[in-house]
């Protein structure tokens, strides 16, 4: 195998002028380090960088298992670290996993999905040069930073579909909202299950590991804990919406079916005033008085009509009709 897609870094530096095995032996005698790009590489592509740089083979068999969440590991001196990323298209999507192993002389990043996240770990490595100068701990730093913007930019996405949702509730011709508030509920545990194991990880690095996390980074990790921190809060901000948003919508077809019911029930006493009269006149009594009178039936049809028109004035003054 040839190993295309490496760095050599000595004193924070980008090294250009070696071949691969010289930067391995380099890095080896240090000081420096390589940093090894993989984009969802085969079993035989890690196993002979582990033969390399002496990675523990569990590290490598961690690597290549797709059921992996994000995690972290310590094997003999190596860190082993999963970042579990997400994208919002539409739904919270996976998006694949980062996977680091950084020892101290090299970083192997295992990536999948795409965009492909490596690229834009190196580009903000390479906007801070002095950062880099810290060895791996600088691209571990890196990497858990870009994935935990990712996830501040699928918050905010799913935020942007909770105030969509949240207008619709509110909105009269919308209709019953029940269907989307459970749909952005899963959503919203997506999210909660992707940003959640993140802690760990971070706290982990936050402190000392021996001979790869120096303390100026400590520093950095413990600001990325932050932010996870203040994430997980936004998400827990968005279930209590979600949950207000379920109960505004049950009122709202609480009230819609109150508003059916008077309706219904005003028709049906306005009905009932003509039923009733025809009712008494169709009993065909023979001493009823009214059978023989000239304006009998032009009579009865004004008391029924203006019955009528009472009771639906009366329901309309009271917002029933």
């Amino acid at each position: 195998m040839t190993v295309t897609d490496w760095t050599f870094y000595r004193d924070g530096r980008r090294q250009t002028s070696q071949e691969y095995d010289d930067a391995v032996t380099a890095a080896r005698e240090g000081p420096g380090f390589v940093w090894i790009k993989l984009h969802e590489p085969g079993e035989d592509d890690l196993n002979h960088i582990a033969a390399d740089f002496g990675l523990h083979p569990l590290a490598v068999q961690d690597a290549l298992d797709p059921r992996q969440g994000t995690k972290i590991g310590h094997y003999d001196g190596l860190v082993y670290l999963v970042l579990r990323r997400v994208r919002y298209h539409g739904g919270v999507r996976d998006a694949g996993r980062l996977t680091l192993l950084a020892g101290p002389d090299v970083v192997v990043t295992v990536s999948e999905g795409d965009p492909d996240p490596v690229a834009a770990v190196a580009e903000r490595l390479e906007a801070q040069p002095k950062l880099i100068g810290h060895g791996p701990a600088a691209v571990l730093y890196a990497a858990a930073d870009v994935t935990v913007d990712e996830y501040t930019e699928t918050a905010e996405a799913f935020e942007a579909y909770l105030t969509e949702i949240e207008a619709a509730v509110f909105d009269d011709v919308s209709g019953n909202q029940a269907g989307r508030i459970y749909h952005a509920k899963r959503e919203l545990l997506k999210l909660q299950r992707a940003i959640a194991p993140l802690g760990l990880p971070v706290r982990s690095l936050a402190q000392r590991v021996p001979d790869l996390i120096p303390a100026k980074v400590q520093t950095y990790f413990r600001g990325i804990g932050d932010h996870v921190d203040r994430l997980r809060t936004q998400l827990n901000g968005y279930d209590e919406i979600i949950s207000s948003m379920l109960q505004a919508n049950l009122a709202q077809l609480s009230v819609a079916q109150n508003n059916d019911m008077r309706k219904i029930t005003s028709w049906a006493a306005i009905i009932a005033v003509p039923t009733a009269i025809a009712g008494i006149y169709g009993m065909n009594f023979r001493d009823m008085p009214e059978l023989d009178w000239t304006f009998g039936y032009p009579a009865v049809m004004l008391l029924m009509a203006g019955l009528c028109w009472m009771l639906y004035v009366n329901f309309k003054r009271r917002n029933w009709l």
